[in-house]
């Protein structure tokens, strides 16, 4: 008994140790097997969990590719930067007191309660300033705050200023194109993004290191078709023409007419992309904006006449005296005419005449003339924002007497002016385009190539001649609407237009509100650009021969020296022939809103030298009258109706060729 006494306590010692060591064995091979866990099965997980704590990958934008007129002059390029970011979970253990956050904000110069509300949103990554100053960066340094550092970014920017600033666009805070060839391009002009790889030390603090494989690509470099000089003397001229009527805004464009390069496309008020604020006007107006056009369309409507047969080129016209009654309204002239040619209707730029003609073609004539023109559709020019204008099939007689002078229907500026270039380059409608070519900044390769792109043959090449020498007319003719857009040395051809604007609250058109615009095309013989200048709501003088044409003028001189056209010397009008006694029954002089009797028309192409005998009219119609005139390079004004009895000058009068013979026209009885 005393002896299992005494084993007792040794075989509990025993068990106690066997336990402990089984315990001890248990423990060594969790440890084992948990170290063989973590140091086989679970390392590659638990290495990225720690190189996470002192590894950040900060993803940057690649420098944005370049963007240059025709001839290489920079227009948007991108500079090296930094940028302040912040961890606010370092910021915060650190020592990121509200007054270390305060000195933060103020040498940034950024609100400090905004900056606040940002740290406090729970994200480990915080921009505090994007693009920042050698002075700011200077100025973080000096705080040294754990969890704040600088990254390198790219910033855009614009070394010309204002210049082609709707054209070209802005860039945003991303690197992402906002408006304009910014953000058409954008794909191409981003390039690719590069995550690099930072260092953080136990202050929180980043430092960026280079690894292999981390270079940071460029975008594409475009080249746009503008010419920087035209560019610059578009916008003078577009300013001034603006500033000077005291008007809302105006748009000015310039075209290659057999290439469709856009050269020039400015608009006024513009902005400076560099410094960008909300409210700026930014948008395009060129393409983004739509208007009634006016008076410009009674070219396409007069070409589409021709084409269609509706109209024949000594065909005369009834004008009736300023007044035209449709459909309970009456359109109404602001230079009353008789019968006259579709020459004179453009020069003097007849409503009553245009509407006439409008009424040959028909509703849908005149519906498939606008859309030959490129009317109700976009130009395709590849801008964003571009707006498709409106010309609704013409459902009524007045509908189609308003269209005819361009109310009742909407275009943008740029389609306008390139339905304008389809008659200056023999009648083919060509699509525009601003993208000369986009080039791989690393290998040149051409990656991307503007070319011409025929859309439709809106008249043959015989009507748009004709359209070319009338238009000339426009200019020239003493009574042209369109004098003053003629430059000293080169003959041009174009049309005024001055269309009243469509009052938002009374829903009729406002007396006061205005859209006046000239396009037009140099020189006559062999046309090498197309222009057209656009004011919107001019004060005081509203009509566009006065407040557009002289715009059109500065940029047409710029552009043909720039194009090295030689001048072809004066083109001004001769002086009118005195007047001869008007004939018995006519108004006096006082009352008649007609020109003199006899004066000088201006023809397209040269005049033969030496002058021409008056023929003897009488008993002829009016048709077999023009056409007597027009086989002698005379011009003819004819009041009423039936056959002449009554001619001035009188036959066998000798007259310069081009003069104007005034006809009155009885019924026979």
């Amino acid at each position: 008994m005393a002896a299992d006494a005494a084993a007792r306590p040794a075989r509990w010692t025993v068990v106690r140790i066997g336990v402990l060591a089984t315990l001890l064995a248990a423990g060594f091979v969790g440890i084992a097997l948990r170290a063989v866990q973590l140091q086989v099965v679970e390392r590659e997980r638990l290495g990225e969990e720690a190189r996470d704590q002192y590894v950040r990958q900060l993803v940057l934008r690649p420098r944005r590719g370049i963007v240059t007129d025709r001839a290489g002059v920079l227009l948007a390029g991108s500079a090296d930067v930094e940028s302040v970011f912040a961890d606010p979970e370092v910021l915060s253990r650190g020592g990121g007191t509200p007054g270390a956050l305060r000195r933060l904000a103020s040498a940034l110069g950024v609100d400090a309660r905004a900056l606040q509300k940002r740290l406090a949103r729970g994200s480990r990554f915080v921009w505090v300033k994007r693009r920042v100053s050698p002075s700011e960066i200077a100025a973080v340094r000096r705080l040294d705050l754990p969890g704040v550092g600088l990254v390198p970014e790219t910033r855009r920017y614009y070394p010309k200023g204002t210049l082609a600033a709707a054209l070209l666009g802005i860039v945003g805070d991303d690197g992402e194109g906002l408006e304009g060839v910014e953000l058409a391009l954008d794909d191409v002009l981003r390039g690719e993004p590069t995550r690099v790889p930072s260092l953080r030390d136990g202050a929180g603090r980043l430092a960026l290191h280079d690894a292999p494989g981390t270079e940071r690509r460029e975008g594409a470099r475009v080249e746009l078709t503008v010419d920087q000089g035209l560019q610059i003397a578009a916008e003078r001229a577009l300013e001034a023409a603006v500033t000077g009527s005291r008007a809302l805004s105006g748009v000015a464009i310039a075209l290659d007419p057999a290439s469709g390069e856009v050269l020039a496309m400015a608009s006024f008020p513009g902005f400076n992309p560099n410094a960008f604020r909300a409210g700026d006007p930014m948008r395009n107006r060129a393409v983004a904006d739509t208007h009634e056009p006016g008076s410009t369309v009674k070219t396409f409507t007069i070409a589409g006449a021709l084409e269609r047969g509706a109209l024949r080129p000594l065909d005369p016209v009834d004008c009736g005296n300023g007044a035209y009654p449709v459909g309970g309204h009456v359109i109404r002239d602001h230079k009353a005419l008789g019968w006259t040619g579709a020459s004179r209707i453009l020069a003097v730029s007849s409503n009553v005449g245009a509407a006439k003609i409008g009424a040959r073609l028909g509703r849908e004539g005149l519906q498939g003339t606008l859309r030959a023109f490129g009317f109700g559709e976009r130009t395709g020019v590849g801008l964003p924002g571009e707006a498709r204008g409106q010309a609704p099939p013409p459902r009524s007689d007045i509908a189609v007497a308003t269209q005819s002078f361009g109310h009742g229907m909407t275009a943008t500026p740029l389609q306008v002016t390139s339905a304008m270039a389809a008659l200056a380059n023999g009648g083919l409608l060509v699509r525009p385009f601003v993208v000369r070519r986009v080039v791989d900044p690393g290998t040149g390769e051409v990656l991307e190539e503007g070319r011409t792109v025929p859309v439709r043959r809106a008249v043959s090449p015989e009507v748009a001649a004709t359209l070319t020498r009338w238009l000339a007319g426009v200019v020239e003719d003493p009574d042209g609407t369109g004098r003053r857009a003629r430059p000293d040395g080169w003959r041009v051809a174009g049309k005024t237009g001055t269309a009243r604007k469509v009052d938002p609250v009374s829903g009729g058109y406002a007396l006061d509100r205005h859209f006046s615009s000239f396009v037009g095309f140099a020189p006559v013989a062999s046309p090498r650009i197309v222009i057209g200048v656009f004011v919107d709501e001019p004060h005081g003088e509203r009509n566009g021969g006065e407040v557009a044409a002289p715009a059109f003028r500065e940029i047409a001189e710029y552009a043909l020296k720039m194009l090295g056209v030689p001048p072809t010397g004066p083109v001004a009008s001769s002086p009118p022939l005195p007047s001869a006694s008007p004939p018995a029954g006519a108004p006096p002089a006082e009352a008649r809103a007609e020109p003199p009797p006899v004066e000088l028309l201006a023809r397209g192409g040269a005049r033969p030298a030496g002058g021409v005998a008056v023929p003897s009219l009488q008993g002829l119609s009016a048709r077999a009258a023009l056409r007597r005139l027009e086989a002698l390079d005379l011009a003819a004004e004819i009041e009423g109706s039936g056959r002449v009895n009554d001619q001035s000058p009188a036959p066998g009068a000798t007259v310069a060729r081009g003069a104007r013979v005034r006809l009155r026209l009885a019924p026979p009885g």
